[in-house]
């Protein structure tokens, strides 16, 4: 056999190889991206599956968490006053504040227009309801972990929730704000709400009832769900007030004059 026909052989064995290494390598190309397209489709599915559960977690709070006396789950709001158990009482003005307990600004108002306020409800000329919020708990973390107490609005609302059972929800109201630290931030320990309680008229079997109340977190729903309620209605700021769905500016808010005057004038005839 010539040295050619040699040669020719050798360059067909040669290029049969070729083909042959090339099918091979992209047969292990086809196989990689079948299994990464198999990988990303069970990423992608799990995905879809794992959305609607971790929306569902986030909205976990039951809806039927215990409440505090009076109060209803169309608002979560604690109503003050005589004026509700009115005949009348769909005539007489209502006035929803929204508050959070470590908001300089709401002790600011109860300083300012909690007394005239005060005259109003006890005289049966407004239905006050007291719409509580903790956004404060997610900008004061460092402050009131620094200063032992974590979640002091959290801490205060369910406290707010244990006097109202114990009848005494204006008294304690006005207890936390006067009692806010002087630096934001400071917050609530439970002793210093269980004091602000005593001094508010809760004594004896009545304040260890608050006590345990407040210890077992027995209105944590109550709180979580009512800050859901605030942040579905937009409401950007505390406080803030709502007279016959109206809100008040902040001039009437602050002006106990100008504040008895708007309710007033909102009497229904």
């Amino acid at each position: 056999m010539s040295q050619e026909n040699l040669s020719a052989k050798a360059a067909k064995a040669a290029a049969a190889a070729a083909r042959q290494e090339a099918a091979a390598i992209e047969q292990k190309r086809q196989r990689k991206i079948r299994i990464i397209g198999g990988i990303v489709v069970v990423i992608v599915m799990s995905a879809l599956i794992a959305i609607p559960l971790l929306s569902k977690q986030d909205s976990s709070t039951p809806t039927d968490s215990a409440l505090p006396t009076g109060v209803t789950s169309d608002t979560y709001g604690v109503k003050v006053g005589p004026a509700w158990a009115a005949v009348d009482a769909d005539k007489v003005p209502m006035l929803q504040l929204w508050e959070d307990f470590q908001c300089p600004a709401c002790g600011d108002f109860e300083s300012a227009s909690g007394a005239a306020l005060k005259k109003l409800i006890d005289a049966g000329k407004v239905r006050v309801e007291y719409r509580p919020t903790i956004f404060l708990d997610k900008k004061l973390v460092a402050q009131n972990t620094a200063a032992g107490n974590p979640n002091s609005s959290q801490r205060a609302t369910m406290a707010f929730g244990c006097a109202v059972d114990a009848n005494s929800a204006e008294s304690f109201h006005a207890g936390v704000f006067a009692a806010q630290p002087a630096t934001e931030g400071g917050g609530y320990s439970n002793d210093d709400l269980s004091a602000i309680a005593e001094s508010s008229g809760i004594t004896g079997d009545a304040l260890t009832a608050f006590n345990d109340c407040l210890s077992s977190e027995k209105y944590a729903g109550w709180v979580s769900n009512s800050y859901a309620a605030f942040d579905s209605e937009g409401v950007s700021s505390t406080p803030t007030g709502i007279l016959n769905g109206q809100e008040i500016t902040g001039d009437v808010l602050f002006d106990p004059a100008k504040l008895t005057a708007a309710i007033e004038a909102a009497v229904k005839k």
